[in-house]
């Protein structure tokens, strides 16, 4: 399973690569910008997109529109992972109701749980890969 991690802080990468990497079916990448990561998801096959919302010049709100509105990659599910409150209902409001994009089919708050993350990855792909 190929795991594109878009995230501009380097320490998540690390630790979301050390989590993946116990898992032997993971393959993970890693972007280190919402510009980066699209290139990435335009060019490569991934089976799930992990993305912050908080970057710089392209944020995650960009990503995920941007991949909502592309015949291709609204087939990739994304994960929202991020440290903004992103299951308060106010906060998802006052972002463009963000979590109610095609490609958005999970989301965890920082700090999580690295088994909570490990099975919505596993969760999010079984759900697409029946769809």
């Amino acid at each position: 399973m190929r795991i594109l991690v878009i995230d501009n802080d380097i320490n998540i990468n690390g630790l979301i690569k050390s989590v993946l990497s116990l898992e032997k079916d993971f393959e993970a990448d890693f972007a280190l910008s919402g510009k980066e990561g699209l290139k990435k998801l335009k060019s490569e096959h991934f089976d799930v997109a992990l993305v912050d919302l908080t970057m710089p010049e392209v944020s995650g709100f960009d990503i995920c529109k941007f991949m909502s509105a592309d015949d291709e990659l609204k087939k990739i599910p994304v994960i929202i992972v991020s440290a903004m409150p992103i299951n308060d209902k106010d906060y998802q409001r006052e972002n463009g109701n963000f979590q109610n994009l095609p490609v958005v089919k999970s989301m965890i708050e920082k700090p999580f749980d690295v088994h909570d993350l490990l099975k919505q990855i596993r969760d999010v792909v079984s759900a697409a890969s029946t769809a």
